[in-house]
């Protein structure tokens, strides 16, 4: 199969790891898309590439970069992305991308931004997480938790938790976010996958106030103002 992943920042393939590697060693053939620059492209991009490298991945679109899609900006040119998006590759069987968790806004855009690409396609779309601030308080967040119900789950072997945790060496820029996040993904020792859909984003990730709005001071009434025309316009 062809499998497109789209991820809003190059380091966010480390949620997707174990999806990744059983691809590549089932034959599938893989490309990644980053949709921001993630403030520092040139850093950033060729630790991504590294990265991928190390999973057997060696196609990457850094859409971000190239369109100076500014890291946190991402809600305010998903049409922009998507078109990049799209440009890039002509082809998808399945769509990979970050759940729709209210960890992080760009997090959020590139689910949509995803989704929307696979509608194109007439691809099914999947989603993995990676953080979200539900049921936690302050700057506390969980690591590879799913939210709701559908979620189909695998347990992870030792070697693939420590391969997994192992990728935190290749973005040395982020070196602050990983100390946060690599307790999490040492403990978690499973891998969740969900179908990810057009009616799900109609409303908020979760009730509660979302980790990115206790963290970034990013309101999500400002998140959906933005992202309305979008979803109306590209999501069924």
């Amino acid at each position: 199969m062809r499998i497109v992943f789209v991820f809003a920042h190059q380091d966010d393939e480390i949620a997707a790891a174990p999806r990744i590697r059983r691809a590549v060693a089932a034959g599938d053939e893989i490309a990644c898309a980053f949709l921001t620059d993630g403030k520092k492209p040139i850093v950033r991009d060729e630790e991504s590439r590294r990265a991928l490298a190390s999973l057997g991945v060696f196609e990457a679109a850094f859409i971000g970069s190239e369109n100076r899609i500014a890291d946190g900006a991402l809600i305010e040119n998903l049409d922009r992305a998507l078109a990049s998006l799209s440009a890039r590759f002509d082809r998808a069987d399945e769509v990979w991308t970050l759940a729709w968790e209210g960890g992080h806004h760009d997090h959020d855009a590139s689910h949509l931004v995803a989704l929307a690409f696979a509608q194109q396609h007439g691809a099914r779309c999947f989603e993995v997480p990676l953080y979200t601030g539900f049921r936690r308080i302050g700057p506390f967040f969980r690591v590879c938790y799913p939210i709701g119900d559908g979620w189909t789950s695998r347990r992870l072997k030792l070697r693939e938790v420590l391969a997994n945790a192992a990728l935190v060496r290749f973005f040395r820029s982020q070196r602050r976010t990983w100390l946060g996040l690599l307790p999490g993904i040492l403990t978690t020792w499973r891998e969740h996958a969900h179908e990810a859909s057009a009616a799900r984003v109609q409303s908020r990730p979760h009730a509660g106030p979302l980790y990115y709005e206790r963290r970034f001071r990013f309101p999500y009434e400002r998140f959906e103002a933005l992202a309305r025309p979008f979803i109306e316009k590209r999501l069924r």
